[in-house]
Formats: C-alpha cells, structure tokens, sequence
C-alpha cells in the first residue's frame, strides 16, 4: 500500500476490511485531481445491530511540499468527499459531503428520509453545514453513536494518532 493510502486503509481497519480503489494513475500523477473509494464503490456491511452499510468516496491531489521538508518532496491533499451510512436496504441514514466546485460548496451533511418523521421541519434534500469532517470522526461515531462493533482492539488508538496526523497537516484551520 502506498504511504499515502496507509492512513484511510488504518482507519477504516477499525470497522471493516475493505478494499481501496484508487482513479487511474492515482497513485503517482501530479496536477490532476484523482478518485479514491471503497470496494468498487459497494457499501462496505458493518458489525452491528440492525446492521449498516458504509460507503465512501473522496477526491485527492497528490501536491509538492515545498515548506514541509520533513513530510518529503509530496503530500496527498483532500479535494472532496462523502461519507454516508445507510440501512441494510440501502436507505440514507446519514452522508456527510464536502464537493467544493459545486453549487453547495460548503462542507455539509444530509439527514435520510427514513430518520424524519412526516411532519418534521427537517428534510433529507437540506444541506446542513457542518465545517470539514474527517474520516476518522466519521468512523468513530459509527462505533460510539451506532454501535458498531470494531474490529481492531486498538481502535481508539488508531484513530486518536490519525486524526492527529490529519490535524497537524491539514491547510485548512
């Protein structure tokens, strides 16, 4: 596994075995902006009751560190994602999205159908901002708030170093 892959593949680890398919290209070519998901872009089955699916997509440019010698001459630069859990049929629980270049370019989450009541003021087509979001919170509240069982013993410690990584390095305060 590329170094770079070597975080998401750790931490999604914690919950699941999944397999991390990368764009063409997407491990080496510079100045393009590339895919990465997971398990062919199949929703990833969780250890839990009722059972969840998981599925997740992002979008990375692998950049030049030009003020990070430390790092190494590259990095890999979040450019996009979603993050969703989902019923076991396939129904929206709840997705997280951030797509910059489009109309709603702001970080925000999306709410399922099947979690509002017919009469709720909420609705599953409203974006609510949420500020950026890491894979790592996202997996963590999957474990803490949905109860899925994780598959590593050393889940906390995992995502606490990772998400750590992911802080120190981000652009973006």
């Amino acid at each position: 596994m590329s170094a770079f892959l070597e975080p998401i593949g750790d931490t999604v680890a914690c919950i699941a075995k999944a397999k991390i398919n990368l764009s063409p290209n997407g491990r080496a070519m510079v100045g393009k902006i590339h895919a990465l998901t997971l398990n062919d872009d199949q929703p990833i089955t969780l250890k839990c009751r009722p059972v969840l699916l998981f599925k997740v997509r992002m979008q990375y440019e692998i950049v030049r560190t030009e003020h990070e010698p430390e790092r190494g001459p590259w990095r890999v630069s979040t450019r996009g994602y979603m993050y969703e859990l989902q019923t076991a049929s396939g129904e929206l629980v709840w997705s997280y999205h951030w797509h910059p270049t489009s109309r709603v370019g702001g970080p925000h989450a999306h709410l399922g159908r099947t979690q509002l009541a017919p009469d709720a003021v909420l609705s599953y087509k409203a974006h609510h901002p949420t500020g950026r979001i890491s894979l790592e919170s996202v997996i963590r509240a999957c474990i803490a708030e949905y109860g899925v069982t994780p598959v590593k013993d050393d889940w906390e410690e995992i995502l606490a170093r990772r998400e750590a990584d992911f802080e120190a390095h981000r652009t973006w305060r």
